[in-house]
Protein backbone atom coordinates (compact mmCIF):
# COMPACT_ATOMS: atom_id res chain seq x y z
CA UNK A 1 0.00 0.00 0.00
CA UNK A 2 2.83 2.09 0.65
CA UNK A 3 4.35 1.64 -2.76
CA UNK A 4 1.23 2.25 -4.18
CA UNK A 5 1.26 6.01 -2.36
CA UNK A 6 5.01 6.86 -3.24
CA UNK A 7 3.94 6.30 -7.06
CA UNK A 8 0.79 8.07 -6.88
CA UNK A 9 2.85 10.85 -5.04
CA UNK A 10 5.15 10.93 -7.58
CA UNK A 11 2.76 10.77 -10.03
CA UNK A 12 0.99 14.13 -8.60
CA UNK A 13 3.85 15.56 -8.70
CA UNK A 14 4.89 15.22 -11.71
CA UNK A 15 1.55 16.71 -12.97
CA UNK A 16 2.15 20.00 -10.66
CA UNK A 17 5.35 20.60 -12.62
CA UNK A 18 3.88 20.34 -15.95
CA UNK A 19 0.61 22.46 -15.13
CA UNK A 20 2.50 25.25 -13.77
CA UNK A 21 4.79 25.32 -16.55
CA UNK A 22 2.39 25.52 -19.26
CA UNK A 23 0.86 28.13 -17.08
CA UNK A 24 3.81 30.23 -17.08
CA UNK A 25 3.98 30.29 -20.90
CA UNK A 26 0.54 30.96 -20.90
CA UNK A 27 0.77 34.28 -18.19
CA UNK A 28 3.96 35.06 -20.61
CA UNK A 29 3.40 38.80 -21.33
CA UNK A 30 2.22 39.94 -24.79
CA UNK A 31 5.29 41.54 -26.03
CA UNK A 32 6.40 42.85 -29.60
CA UNK A 33 10.34 43.24 -30.10
CA UNK A 34 11.60 44.15 -33.96
CA UNK A 35 15.46 44.19 -34.68
CA UNK A 36 16.93 44.49 -38.04
CA UNK A 37 20.94 43.75 -39.19
CA UNK A 38 20.91 47.24 -40.56
CA UNK A 39 19.43 50.62 -39.76
CA UNK A 40 21.11 53.28 -41.92
CA UNK A 41 22.81 53.47 -45.34
CA UNK A 42 22.62 54.18 -48.68
CA UNK A 43 19.63 53.05 -51.60
CA UNK A 44 18.73 51.01 -52.38
CA UNK A 45 18.85 49.09 -48.66
CA UNK A 46 18.20 45.66 -48.15
CA UNK A 47 17.03 45.17 -44.27
CA UNK A 48 16.49 42.21 -42.81
CA UNK A 49 14.16 42.16 -40.31
CA UNK A 50 14.07 39.91 -37.05
CA UNK A 51 10.84 39.81 -34.64
CA UNK A 52 11.84 36.63 -33.49
CA UNK A 53 12.29 38.07 -29.61
CA UNK A 54 8.95 38.68 -29.66
CA UNK A 55 6.92 36.96 -26.48
CA UNK A 56 3.26 35.51 -25.60
CA UNK A 57 1.20 33.74 -27.36
CA UNK A 58 1.19 35.49 -30.57
CA UNK A 59 -1.11 34.00 -33.11
CA UNK A 60 -0.31 36.63 -36.13
CA UNK A 61 1.91 39.78 -37.21
CA UNK A 62 1.96 42.59 -38.88
CA UNK A 63 5.59 44.33 -40.18
CA UNK A 64 4.65 47.83 -41.74
CA UNK A 65 7.84 48.79 -43.35
CA UNK A 66 7.26 52.98 -43.11
CA UNK A 67 7.15 53.18 -46.78
CA UNK A 68 3.82 52.12 -47.86
CA UNK A 69 4.19 48.57 -47.90
CA UNK A 70 3.68 46.20 -45.30
CA UNK A 71 3.78 42.08 -44.36
CA UNK A 72 1.42 40.02 -42.70
CA UNK A 73 2.60 37.19 -41.11
CA UNK A 74 2.46 34.29 -38.08
CA UNK A 75 5.06 32.76 -37.99
CA UNK A 76 7.88 35.43 -35.81
CA UNK A 77 10.64 33.44 -35.85
CA UNK A 78 11.33 33.64 -39.55
CA UNK A 79 13.41 36.59 -40.52
CA UNK A 80 11.78 38.92 -43.41
CA UNK A 81 13.71 40.94 -45.94
CA UNK A 82 13.02 44.09 -47.43
CA UNK A 83 14.73 46.97 -50.08
CA UNK A 84 13.76 50.59 -49.17
CA UNK A 85 14.40 51.95 -52.99
CA UNK A 86 14.38 55.33 -52.04
CA UNK A 87 16.75 57.79 -49.81
CA UNK A 88 14.39 58.98 -46.67
CA UNK A 89 13.39 58.60 -42.94
CA UNK A 90 11.19 55.71 -42.15
CA UNK A 91 9.68 54.28 -39.29
CA UNK A 92 9.11 49.86 -39.52
CA UNK A 93 6.25 49.18 -36.79
CA UNK A 94 5.56 45.47 -36.16
CA UNK A 95 2.66 44.68 -34.46
CA UNK A 96 1.78 41.27 -32.56
CA UNK A 97 -1.62 39.94 -31.52
CA UNK A 98 -2.74 36.46 -29.64
CA UNK A 99 -5.81 34.39 -29.83
CA UNK A 100 -7.84 36.82 -27.62
CA UNK A 101 -7.03 39.89 -29.56
CA UNK A 102 -4.81 42.03 -27.56
CA UNK A 103 -2.06 43.23 -29.64
CA UNK A 104 1.37 44.70 -28.67
CA UNK A 105 3.68 47.18 -31.41
CA UNK A 106 7.61 47.94 -31.50
CA UNK A 107 8.73 50.15 -34.14
CA UNK A 108 12.69 50.76 -35.25
CA UNK A 109 13.80 53.98 -36.86
CA UNK A 110 15.35 52.97 -40.72
CA UNK A 111 17.79 55.95 -42.62
CA UNK A 112 17.86 55.48 -45.92
CA UNK A 113 20.81 58.10 -47.44
CA UNK A 114 21.41 59.03 -51.19
CA UNK A 115 23.99 56.48 -52.74
CA UNK A 116 27.01 58.49 -53.75
CA UNK A 117 26.56 59.80 -57.61
CA UNK A 118 30.20 61.36 -59.21
CA UNK A 119 30.79 61.56 -62.87
CA UNK A 120 34.25 60.61 -64.11
CA UNK A 121 35.24 61.25 -67.57
CA UNK A 122 38.33 59.46 -69.02
CA UNK A 123 40.08 60.03 -72.80
CA UNK A 124 41.78 57.73 -74.29
CA UNK A 125 44.33 61.12 -76.11
CA UNK A 126 43.62 64.18 -75.21
CA UNK A 127 46.45 65.70 -77.80
CA UNK A 128 46.99 64.96 -81.01
CA UNK A 129 46.51 66.29 -84.83
CA UNK A 130 43.56 67.40 -86.72
CA UNK A 131 41.44 65.15 -87.59
CA UNK A 132 42.12 63.83 -83.70
CA UNK A 133 40.06 61.02 -83.19
CA UNK A 134 39.13 60.57 -79.17
CA UNK A 135 37.28 57.47 -77.08
CA UNK A 136 35.56 58.40 -73.76
CA UNK A 137 34.99 56.30 -70.73
CA UNK A 138 32.53 57.42 -68.54
CA UNK A 139 32.05 54.07 -67.41
CA UNK A 140 33.64 54.45 -64.05
CA UNK A 141 31.03 57.16 -62.83
CA UNK A 142 29.32 55.85 -59.76
CA UNK A 143 25.61 56.29 -59.00
CA UNK A 144 22.13 55.17 -59.56
CA UNK A 145 22.75 56.70 -63.04
CA UNK A 146 19.50 56.89 -65.85
CA UNK A 147 21.15 59.47 -68.14
CA UNK A 148 23.99 60.88 -69.04
CA UNK A 149 24.98 63.74 -71.63
CA UNK A 150 28.48 64.02 -73.13
CA UNK A 151 29.39 67.92 -74.36
CA UNK A 152 32.27 67.45 -76.98
CA UNK A 153 33.02 71.26 -76.24
CA UNK A 154 32.83 71.87 -80.38
CA UNK A 155 29.10 71.97 -80.91
CA UNK A 156 28.04 68.60 -80.98
CA UNK A 157 26.36 66.66 -77.97
CA UNK A 158 25.90 62.77 -76.73
CA UNK A 159 22.86 62.01 -74.80
CA UNK A 160 22.04 58.18 -73.43
CA UNK A 161 19.61 57.21 -71.07
CA UNK A 162 16.06 57.70 -69.28
CA UNK A 163 15.29 61.20 -67.46
CA UNK A 164 15.48 61.16 -64.21
CA UNK A 165 11.87 60.15 -62.40
CA UNK A 166 12.18 59.12 -58.58
CA UNK A 167 8.67 56.89 -59.43
CA UNK A 168 11.58 54.55 -61.14
CA UNK A 169 12.98 51.88 -60.58
CA UNK A 170 13.51 49.94 -63.15
CA UNK A 171 17.34 51.04 -64.83
CA UNK A 172 18.72 51.20 -61.36
CA UNK A 173 21.96 51.33 -61.77
CA UNK A 174 24.01 51.60 -58.27
CA UNK A 175 27.47 52.09 -57.18
CA UNK A 176 28.27 48.20 -56.99
CA UNK A 177 27.55 47.98 -61.13
CA UNK A 178 28.09 51.07 -62.02
CA UNK A 179 28.36 50.39 -65.97
CA UNK A 180 24.86 50.06 -66.79
CA UNK A 181 23.73 52.95 -68.99
CA UNK A 182 27.52 54.25 -69.11
CA UNK A 183 28.98 50.79 -70.24
CA UNK A 184 30.12 51.72 -74.15
CA UNK A 185 32.63 54.25 -74.99
CA UNK A 186 31.72 57.05 -77.43
CA UNK A 187 34.41 57.84 -79.95
CA UNK A 188 34.15 61.08 -81.33
CA UNK A 189 36.48 62.86 -84.24
CA UNK A 190 37.20 66.97 -83.57
CA UNK A 191 37.71 68.10 -87.15
CA UNK A 192 39.21 71.78 -86.47
CA UNK A 193 42.57 72.89 -84.62
CA UNK A 194 41.59 74.14 -80.85
CA UNK A 195 41.33 73.33 -76.73
CA UNK A 196 38.11 71.83 -76.23
CA UNK A 197 36.29 70.90 -72.74
CA UNK A 198 34.33 67.60 -72.88
CA UNK A 199 31.87 67.71 -70.31
CA UNK A 200 29.88 64.65 -69.17
CA UNK A 201 26.93 65.35 -66.70
CA UNK A 202 25.85 62.35 -65.24
CA UNK A 203 22.01 62.11 -63.85
CA UNK A 204 20.60 60.00 -61.11
CA UNK A 205 16.66 58.45 -60.63
CA UNK A 206 16.18 61.68 -57.68
CA UNK A 207 17.40 64.18 -60.41
CA UNK A 208 20.36 64.81 -58.78
CA UNK A 209 23.68 65.69 -61.28
CA UNK A 210 27.13 65.69 -61.22
CA UNK A 211 30.16 66.57 -63.98
CA UNK A 212 33.34 65.70 -64.90
CA UNK A 213 35.26 67.19 -67.69
CA UNK A 214 38.59 66.66 -69.80
CA UNK A 215 40.52 68.93 -71.68
CA UNK A 216 41.08 68.08 -75.35
CA UNK A 217 43.92 69.93 -77.59
CA UNK A 218 43.86 69.91 -81.14
CA UNK A 219 46.82 70.48 -82.96
CA UNK A 220 46.89 71.90 -86.87
CA UNK A 221 48.02 68.87 -88.83
CA UNK A 222 52.21 68.55 -89.50
CA UNK A 223 51.14 66.06 -92.18
CA UNK A 224 52.46 67.58 -95.53
CA UNK A 225 53.05 66.36 -99.05
CA UNK A 226 55.79 66.96 -101.27
CA UNK A 227 56.16 65.86 -104.53
CA UNK A 228 58.97 66.48 -107.30
CA UNK A 229 59.35 65.46 -110.63
CA UNK A 230 61.98 65.11 -112.97
CA UNK A 231 61.73 65.97 -115.86
CA UNK A 232 58.16 67.86 -116.00
CA UNK A 233 58.35 68.38 -119.66
CA UNK A 234 59.66 66.44 -122.64
CA UNK A 235 58.62 64.32 -125.86
CA UNK A 236 56.15 61.22 -125.12
CA UNK A 237 57.03 58.88 -124.24
CA UNK A 238 58.28 60.62 -121.60
CA UNK A 239 59.38 58.60 -118.23
CA UNK A 240 59.42 60.76 -115.22
CA UNK A 241 61.02 60.12 -111.80
CA UNK A 242 59.02 61.38 -108.94
CA UNK A 243 60.44 62.22 -105.38
CA UNK A 244 58.32 61.90 -102.77
CA UNK A 245 60.60 61.26 -100.03
CA UNK A 246 60.44 65.36 -98.77
CA UNK A 247 56.71 64.44 -97.25
CA UNK A 248 56.15 65.51 -93.87
CA UNK A 249 53.99 63.57 -90.75
CA UNK A 250 54.03 60.10 -89.21
CA UNK A 251 52.57 58.84 -92.50
CA UNK A 252 50.61 55.81 -92.71
CA UNK A 253 50.31 55.33 -96.51
CA UNK A 254 49.98 57.13 -99.38
CA UNK A 255 48.88 56.97 -103.24
CA UNK A 256 50.62 58.76 -106.23
CA UNK A 257 47.93 59.01 -109.15
CA UNK A 258 50.06 59.87 -111.95
CA UNK A 259 47.28 61.95 -113.93
CA UNK A 260 47.07 59.29 -116.70
CA UNK A 261 44.80 56.36 -115.64
CA UNK A 262 47.53 55.28 -113.72
CA UNK A 263 48.45 55.38 -109.81
CA UNK A 264 50.32 53.45 -107.03
CA UNK A 265 49.96 52.87 -103.60
CA UNK A 266 52.80 52.74 -101.04
CA UNK A 267 53.52 52.47 -96.72
CA UNK A 268 56.18 54.78 -95.44
CA UNK A 269 59.15 53.17 -96.27
CA UNK A 270 58.36 53.68 -99.99
CA UNK A 271 58.82 57.52 -99.51
CA UNK A 272 62.68 56.90 -99.74
CA UNK A 273 62.38 55.20 -103.52
CA UNK A 274 61.93 57.11 -106.36
CA UNK A 275 58.80 56.34 -108.39
CA UNK A 276 59.22 56.00 -112.31
CA UNK A 277 56.51 56.48 -114.86
CA UNK A 278 56.29 56.61 -118.50
CA UNK A 279 53.96 59.13 -120.06
CA UNK A 280 53.16 57.62 -123.73
CA UNK A 281 50.48 59.65 -125.15
CA UNK A 282 51.42 63.41 -125.75
CA UNK A 283 49.07 65.87 -123.06
CA UNK A 284 49.24 67.76 -120.16
CA UNK A 285 48.96 65.41 -116.81
CA UNK A 286 48.59 66.61 -113.66
CA UNK A 287 50.21 64.28 -110.97
CA UNK A 288 48.83 64.18 -107.39
CA UNK A 289 50.47 62.66 -104.37
CA UNK A 290 48.04 62.41 -100.98
CA UNK A 291 49.20 61.26 -98.03
CA UNK A 292 47.35 60.15 -95.26
CA UNK A 293 48.60 60.16 -91.12
CA UNK A 294 48.08 58.02 -88.20
CA UNK A 295 45.21 60.07 -87.13
CA UNK A 296 43.42 59.80 -90.72
CA UNK A 297 44.32 63.04 -91.78
CA UNK A 298 45.09 63.64 -95.51
CA UNK A 299 47.27 65.95 -97.39
CA UNK A 300 48.29 66.34 -101.31
CA UNK A 301 50.42 67.94 -103.44
CA UNK A 302 50.57 68.02 -108.11
CA UNK A 303 52.73 68.36 -110.18
CA UNK A 304 51.85 69.59 -114.08
CA UNK A 305 53.86 67.14 -116.27
CA UNK A 306 53.91 68.21 -120.48
CA UNK A 307 54.28 65.13 -122.18
CA UNK A 308 55.04 66.74 -125.82
CA UNK A 309 54.35 65.51 -129.69
CA UNK A 310 57.77 64.30 -130.38
CA UNK A 311 59.10 65.90 -134.16
CA UNK A 312 57.34 64.27 -136.94
CA UNK A 313 59.33 65.50 -140.35
CA UNK A 314 59.71 63.46 -143.64
CA UNK A 315 62.79 64.16 -145.55
CA UNK A 316 63.02 62.50 -149.29
CA UNK A 317 66.14 62.32 -151.63
CA UNK A 318 66.72 61.07 -154.97
CA UNK A 319 69.55 59.68 -157.52
CA UNK A 320 69.19 61.03 -159.98
CA UNK A 321 67.23 63.71 -160.12
CA UNK A 322 67.79 63.54 -163.96
CA UNK A 323 68.77 61.65 -166.92
CA UNK A 324 67.38 60.10 -170.15
CA UNK A 325 64.10 58.27 -170.10
CA UNK A 326 63.98 55.13 -169.39
CA UNK A 327 65.23 56.82 -165.97
CA UNK A 328 65.80 54.74 -162.92
CA UNK A 329 65.60 56.61 -159.57
CA UNK A 330 66.71 55.58 -156.44
CA UNK A 331 64.82 57.65 -153.08
CA UNK A 332 66.27 57.32 -149.79
CA UNK A 333 63.46 57.85 -147.22
CA UNK A 334 65.33 57.10 -144.01
CA UNK A 335 66.51 60.48 -143.05
CA UNK A 336 62.56 61.24 -141.77
CA UNK A 337 62.04 61.04 -137.89
CA UNK A 338 59.29 60.82 -135.31
CA UNK A 339 57.17 57.65 -134.56
CA UNK A 340 56.27 57.15 -137.51
CA UNK A 341 53.86 54.17 -138.66
CA UNK A 342 53.91 54.10 -142.12
CA UNK A 343 54.69 55.93 -145.07
CA UNK A 344 53.54 56.34 -148.99
CA UNK A 345 55.64 57.64 -151.49
CA UNK A 346 53.83 58.63 -154.53
CA UNK A 347 56.04 58.83 -157.64
CA UNK A 348 54.40 61.44 -159.37
CA UNK A 349 53.61 59.25 -162.42
CA UNK A 350 50.34 57.53 -161.67
CA UNK A 351 52.44 54.70 -159.17
CA UNK A 352 53.35 54.85 -155.76
CA UNK A 353 54.22 52.27 -152.84
CA UNK A 354 53.81 52.20 -149.31
CA UNK A 355 55.42 50.30 -146.41
CA UNK A 356 56.36 50.69 -142.96
CA UNK A 357 59.88 50.32 -142.75
CA UNK A 358 61.83 53.49 -143.82
CA UNK A 359 65.11 52.46 -143.58
CA UNK A 360 64.99 50.30 -147.29
CA UNK A 361 66.04 52.71 -150.03
CA UNK A 362 62.84 52.45 -152.93
CA UNK A 363 64.07 52.02 -156.91
CA UNK A 364 61.32 53.53 -159.29
CA UNK A 365 62.14 54.05 -163.08
CA UNK A 366 60.15 56.54 -164.93
CA UNK A 367 59.57 55.06 -168.85
CA UNK A 368 58.88 58.12 -170.02
CA UNK A 369 60.36 61.46 -170.51
CA UNK A 370 58.56 64.20 -168.59
CA UNK A 371 59.31 66.01 -165.39
CA UNK A 372 57.73 64.82 -162.26
CA UNK A 373 57.11 65.29 -158.64
CA UNK A 374 57.56 62.83 -155.92
CA UNK A 375 55.78 62.89 -153.36
CA UNK A 376 56.48 61.14 -149.52
CA UNK A 377 54.31 61.51 -146.97
CA UNK A 378 55.03 59.90 -143.49
CA UNK A 379 51.79 59.54 -140.46
CA UNK A 380 53.02 59.20 -137.01
CA UNK A 381 51.22 56.49 -134.45
CA UNK A 382 49.45 59.85 -133.12
CA UNK A 383 47.68 60.60 -136.78
CA UNK A 384 49.90 63.12 -137.44
CA UNK A 385 51.45 63.37 -141.15
CA UNK A 386 53.95 65.42 -143.20
CA UNK A 387 55.23 65.40 -146.61
CA UNK A 388 58.07 65.88 -148.84
CA UNK A 389 58.65 66.13 -152.20
CA UNK A 390 61.96 65.99 -154.85
CA UNK A 391 61.31 66.80 -158.83
CA UNK A 392 62.50 63.87 -161.34
CA UNK A 393 63.15 64.86 -165.06
CA UNK A 394 63.29 62.38 -167.44
CA UNK A 395 64.55 63.49 -170.62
Amino acid sequence: MRLYRLKYGIFAVGIVVLSLFGLSACLMPLRAVITADVTQGPAPLRVVFDPSKSTGNITGFLLDFGDGTTYLGEDVSLPISHVYENPGSYTATLTVWNANGRESADSLDITVEYPELSANLQADVTRGFVPLRVTFDPSQSKGAITSFSLDFGDGNVYTHGIAANPSRTEGLYCAENPHGVLGDPITHVYEEPGTYRAVLTVHDRWGRSARDSVEVTVEPSNLRAILNASPQTGYAPLEVTFDLSKSLGEIEGFVLDFGDGESVEGLPHDLADPIRHTYRDPGTYTATLTVRDVHGAEDSHSVVINALYPPLAAVLSAQPTSGAAPLEVTFDISKSEGPILYFVLDFGDGDMVNGIDITYAIIHTYSQPGTYTATLTVVDIYGRSDAATVEIRAQ
